[in-house]
């Protein structure tokens, strides 16, 4: 089994005797780092049908069962028992749909290519900095692996009063078309043939469940007149500029970080798909090219001239021998 960077702080969080709480979407590897990271503790999970009766019916009594450290998996099939959850308690939960519980939560999302690679991930405070060391020549998949797709029957339905499934699975293959693009729920709602409202609370639920991610515009306008939209992006997709993206912001999240990201579009067209924001630090610009060419270079330097920054990044799909003063040039395996 590969190792997974989230490991580290989830056993130094665990150290504190206090609830935690792990989420991220199916297929993650929740259950397998928390069993191969904590194999003294007892295992509960609220997908057996016996379990979860017993968490509803009475749940004081139902944590009451378990007095040293326990797991409880699947706590999203029973989210009455959060608020019975409080105090010095050495309770390890775990959940395929987003909760907001007043405790510790991390999220751990599918193998980054960094824990695929067994090597330490390209942070936030690195990028457009350092370049890292050639990856190692190892059979990896340069495309994410599919996603498992179980979220849509078994969290769906759950979320919202869903008759007809197989309209929200047209609703999600038409917003994962416009993966890596300003939203446009409007468009959306046409060619799904639902309402602008319906859309917005589908959104909801790909949240949720940990499909999507919504880069809001920067808010730093250098006099000029900026799209307010966010910008869409899949975190299992194959598209370039959301593969990148979702590299960044899941090596971030399994370090237990938060990454502040954006993206910066003016009402002219000058674009950066991805602004890092580094606490103590300047703007990062990040440009996002298959094979970046000059008029890529000169939109970064243009907009690098705008902010006053001095450094910015460009990803690739492969790595190019692309140098320009300022401008640090990745591959996409290289985050």
């Amino acid at each position: 089994m590969l190792d997974r960077t989230l490991a580290l702080p989830l056993r130094r969080a665990a150290l504190l005797s206090e609830p935690v709480l792990v989420q991220g979407p199916r297929g993650a590897g929740k259950t397998a780092l928390l069993r191969r990271e904590f194999p003294g503790h007892t295992y509960v999970s609220l997908d057996d049908p016996a379990e979860r009766g017993r968490a509803r019916l009475d749940p004081r009594s139902f944590l009451a069962r378990f007095r040293g450290p326990t797991v409880i998996d699947d706590i999203h099939r029973v989210p009455e028992l959060l608020p019975h959850i409080a105090g010095p308690r050495p309770l390890i939960l775990a959940s395929s749909r987003r909760l907001n519980p007043p405790f510790t939560r991390f999220e751990l999302y599918p193998l980054t290519q960094a824990e695929r690679e067994g090597r330490p991930p390209l942070s936030l405070e690195m990028l457009g900095r350092f370049v890292p060391a050639a990856a190692p020549a190892i059979n990896v998949p340069v495309t994410p692996a599919p996603s498992d797709r179980s979220w849509l029957e078994r969290d769906v339905r759950a979320l919202i009063n869903v008759q007809d499934l197989d309209r929200f699975e047209s609703f999600v293959r038409t917003a994962e078309a416009q993966s890596g693009a300003i939203l446009d729920q409007q468009a959306i709602a046409r060619k799904c043939n639902v309402s602008h409202r319906t859309v917005a609370r589908w959104l909801g639920v790909l949240d949720a469940c940990f499909q999507t991610l919504l880069l809001s515009p920067c808010g730093a306008a250098f006099g000029r007149r900026l799209i307010r939209s966010p910008r869409l992006h899949f975190l299992q997709s194959s598209e370039l500029e959301s593969r990148a993206v979702s590299e960044i912001y899941r090596n971030a999240r399994h370090a237990d970080s938060v990454p502040d990201l954006s993206y910066w579009r003016d009402s002219n067209g000058l674009e950066i798909p991805l602004i890092v924001h580094v606490e103590g630090a300047p703007l990062m610009p990040v440009c996002i090219a298959a094979e970046p060419n000059p008029t890529d270079v000169a939109r970064l330097h243009r907009w690098m001239e705008l902010a006053g920054v001095h450094q910015g990044a460009i990803i690739a799909q492969r790595h190019g021998q692309l140098r320009r003063k300022g401008i640090v040039s990745y591959s996409i395996a290289q985050l």
